[in-house]
């Protein structure tokens, strides 16, 4: 098997644990996604139609600015696992301005997210969608309790 990554964007610690673990478990390089502007909390509150999360994902095609990010591991990556927490249900969108600057055609993607309780099919339905190109897996959401058995498990399937 060839090189692997773990990208991953995480506001609050819960899907960068989720990720070291998996980079730990698959032996992949760790590759964090940041926002170049930090999100408060106030940023944040969901249930708050004026807060900054709210706008992003509610004002049509928002592609906030990230942090620049090494292109040369993806590049020699044949396994990617991207990971995010659920907002509405599908990916924030810095995972939607990540996927617009890199190429990943002929690369395996592995989605996984955390979320207290939304699953992770309609958001890997959305990224079919949007990025055919792709070679999508199956998706996982994973809780705070994951075992190395889970993610082999995962990395394996389809």
């Amino acid at each position: 098997m060839g090189q692997s990554v773990v990208m991953y964007f995480s506001n609050t610690g819960t899907t960068q644990a989720i990720a070291e673990q998996i980079a730990v478990t698959t032996g992949s390089k760790l590759i964090g996604v940041h926002a170049k502007e930090d999100y408060t909390p106030a940023d944040l509150d969901w249930e708050d139609p004026a807060s900054r999360s709210y706008h992003e994902m509610h004002a049509g095609k928002v592609r906030p600015a990230i942090e620049a990010i090494d292109p040369a591991p993806i590049a020699a990556a044949d396994v990617i696992y991207l990971g995010f927490p659920l907002w509405w249900a599908t990916v924030p969108r810095e995972i939607n301005t990540l996927l617009d600057s890199l190429d990943l055609t002929g690369k395996a993607v592995h989605p996984f997210c955390t979320s207290g309780s939304t699953p992770i099919a309609e958001a890997v339905e959305r990224l079919r969608a949007n990025y055919p190109h792709i070679d999508w897996h199956a998706g996982r959401r994973f809780a705070t309790s994951l075992t190395a058995d889970e993610i082999r498990d995962w990395a394996e399937e389809d």
